[in-house]
């Protein structure tokens, strides 16, 4: 089967086949077992404007510490290492982003960096509510989930743009346009750049299978816990052309991967339950000026 040009486009691009130094760094260090959190602290402090976002995001109410941290040492003993480079890996991305943004439509940015930064967030507190700790993961995965979306703005943004209007127009989803216009979709080109971006297995998944999470070989539970919130985001103001109007959220497969592994969920108001989630997302709207300040 022949390779589908936006993703052979997007494979031989300089410029989008890597993550930042500091975060390859920092993934490299994660994989090997005798690493250790001085050697993690003092790669990411060789990026000076990096390391003082990684503090700012630190300190911010998004994770309420009990005193401030003023080094990245700091950070990890308060937070944990995973925590910490995800919040590495989440500056990163959004750092590549704003560069990759200048070939862009602005608006199209605008909103991808809403909805983004959006279902991270209702992805972090979700997973909260239901007792399961993802270590922040959830909230990268969210942040990357339409990574393939970015890529189809950047290298083919006027085939982008006729997939919006066409869905719009004619009712459909974006991935059966995307299929269409692209021969592949978002999920499929976001799968692929988490490869070349040597991201941890789990991010491909969430990425390749948030649509479809009961067909993910593994990570269901978070890759469900992304779908819910990619789907709540669209129907608050905060969508990104999936053309979602309204949503039975306990027919969902996603939902239902939820109360398969925790029960309780079965039981409750979710009518109630995602207008507190609703209230806690516009925390999004601040990770997003801590983002791009």
């Amino acid at each position: 089967m022949a390779t589908p040009e936006i993703i052979r486009k997007i494979t031989t691009a300089q410029d989008f086949a890597t993550l930042p130094v500091v975060a390859g760094k920092v993934l490299t260090l994660l994989s090997d077992d005798e690493s250790n959190v001085k050697e993690i602290a003092a790669v990411i402090e060789t990026d000076t404007s990096l390391t003082l976002k990684i503090l700012q995001v630190a300190n911010s109410p998004l994770y309420a510490l009990r005193q401030p941290v003023a080094s990245v040492m700091q950070a990890i003993l308060a937070l944990g290492v995973s925590r910490v480079t995800n919040i590495v890996l989440s500056v990163s991305i959004f750092s590549k982003y704003l560069m990759l943004a200048r070939n862009v439509n602005p608006a199209f940015m605008e909103r991808y960096w809403l909805h983004s930064s959006s279902v991270g967030m209702v992805a972090r507190v979700l997973a909260a509510k239901i007792g399961r700790s993802f270590k922040d993961t959830e909230f990268l995965a969210g942040l990357l989930h339409d990574t393939g979306k970015m890529a189809m703005m950047q290298f083919e943004p006027e085939l982008f743009t006729e997939s919006v209007n066409m869905a719009a127009m004619r009712q459909k989803s974006d991935i059966e346009i995307e299929q269409e216009i692209f021969d592949a979709d978002h999920c499929i080109i976001g799968a692929t750049i988490t490869q070349m971006w040597r991201l941890p297995q789990e991010y491909r998944i969430v990425t390749e299978y948030h649509h479809t999470p009961d067909l993910a070989p593994n990570h269901r539970e978070l890759t469900a816990v992304v779908r819910v919130a990619d789907m709540l985001c669209e129907i608050w103001g905060a969508n990104f052309y999936e053309n979602i109007t309204e949503l039975d959220l306990a027919s969902t497969s996603a939902w239902q991967i939820l109360c398969s592994s925790f029960p309780k969920l079965k039981d409750l108001d979710v009518e109630k339950f995602t207008f507190e989630l609703e209230t806690e997302f516009r925390d999004a709207a601040d990770f997003l000026q801590l983002m791009v300040k």
